[in-house]
């Protein structure tokens, strides 16, 4: 109960930062965009490339100081609510990887059997439903995760 309000606290902040963080974005990609038009109006192409790719470079370099200071505050703002960003992010990160990996390795398998005997057939129902506890597993870790996220 106690790590309610640190958590909501910590929703509700990181709520504005964000719509703070995408009004930024914006702006300035509104701004780059009617650069680039006016860009576009010039003759010699190679010269637009470089103009585009300077007020792209400047741009970055405007925002790069506001999404840094975001991601220190949210960083911040997540330790006080009791949550570590670095291990959730390794834990999700770890989750696709795996997920992916079992994609592959599903997709991998499906395509390269032919099924043409009775005995053929039966044998894939049953790596379907070994496969099935696995997915189960995974769903219970990105539960785990998530409610590790939630205390």
């Amino acid at each position: 109960m106690a790590l309610e309000k640190p958590l909501s606290d910590f929703l509700n902040n990181f709520q504005k930062d964000l719509k703070q963080l995408q009004k930024k974005i914006k702006q300035e990609g509104d701004h780059l965009v009617s650069k680039a038009k006016n860009a576009a109006t010039k003759d010699n192409l190679n010269a637009k490339r470089k103009e585009v790719e300077h007020l792209v470079e400047q741009k970055l370099k405007k925002l790069e100081p506001t999404i840094n200071r975001f991601v220190h505050e949210l960083n911040q703002t997540a330790k006080k609510a009791g949550v570590d960003l670095t291990d959730l992010e390794k834990k999700v990160r770890t989750n696709l990887a795996t997920a992916r990996g079992r994609l592959a390795k599903a997709s991998g398998k499906a395509g390269s059997k032919k099924t043409t005997g009775k005995a053929k057939k039966a044998a894939p129902k049953k790596a379907a439903v070994k496969r099935a506890p696995a997915k189960k597993a995974t769903a219970a870790a990105n539960s785990a995760a998530s409610s590790g996220e939630a205390k």
